[in-house]
């Protein structure tokens, strides 16, 4: 997608965290570095790419909403919130039907915890997504207020907005936040359902898909008590990415699980 989409994505934050913490506190594990830290340094490899697009269009529309939105993704990424509120504000100025910007203030009203505004903001750049026909920017912002719901542990709303979000595009973060819920309403022949459903879809954040994997490798081992599955989808986390040292360990682990059976 040649779209600004480069935040700290604090919109998947509730159902990434939750996940590793539910299973930490079971296993014992110590958390690792945020994952959401290691998603923005690779999205931060088309930040030379999408400076450059933004500088085109600034000098062929005299717009600068573009400059302002990746000025505010990089302070965002810095953990200055006032610094991209300020920017995603005059990216608004010059184009006040930017998802994107709307999205990233949402995004900081989340983290500030002001969740009725998020919602406010989020449904505002839905409005806009669905006046274009945009699937894309519709189910990535259906998926943003199931995240928001699951951070105020409201479970049935969560699993509205993810399958209003499957409805429009079918797409693996939804799945993973409906795994997560069903996860948390302890019906796991559910959860594993719904992530391998999103496996077979397309993922926008390839970090979510390894996380899938790493979530369905323990159900597989810990409910299902098939190691050797396990192993095969631990396998794969390490494939996507093989310097977190959580998927090395899991594959590890459930495959002398596997040998020793």
């Amino acid at each position: 997608m040649n779209r600004f989409h480069f935040s700290r994505n604090y919109s998947i934050l509730a159902s990434v965290t939750l996940v590793l913490a539910s299973y930490s506190a079971c296993s014992g594990e110590k958390d690792e570095p945020s994952i959401l830290e290691i998603r923005d340094l690779l999205d931060s490899g088309h930040l030379i790419e999408s400076v450059q697009k933004a500088k085109d269009k600034a000098l062929i529309t005299g717009k600068m909403d573009q400059v302002h939105y990746l000025r505010g993704w990089i302070h965002y990424l810095r953990k200055e919130d006032p610094s991209a509120e300020k920017e995603y504000k005059l990216c608004l100025k010059e184009n006040k039907n930017s998802i994107d910007c709307l999205r990233g203030l949402a995004q900081i009203e989340k983290h500030k915890l002001n969740y009725e505004k998020a919602e406010t903001r989020y449904k505002q750049a839905l409005v806009i997504a669905q006046a274009t026909k945009d699937q894309e920017y519709s189910s990535m912002l259906l998926t943003d207020l199931g995240n928001l719901a699951l951070s105020q542990d409201e479970r049935e709303e969560a699993l509205d907005w993810y399958n209003k979000s499957i409805q429009v595009k079918p797409e693996g973060s939804a799945y993973y936040g409906l795994g997560f819920v069903y996860l948390l309403n302890r019906d796991k022949v559910a959860s594993i359902q719904s992530l391998k459903k999103g496996l077979g879809t397309e993922y926008r954040d390839l970090i979510i898909k390894a996380e899938t994997y790493y979530l369905l490798a323990k159900l597989q081992n810990d409910f299902e008590k098939n190691p050797k599955a396990a192993s095969e989808s631990a396998k794969k986390a390490f494939e996507l990415f093989p310097a977190m040292e959580k998927y090395s360990k899991s594959w590890e682990q459930y495959s002398k699980l596997s040998s020793s059976k």
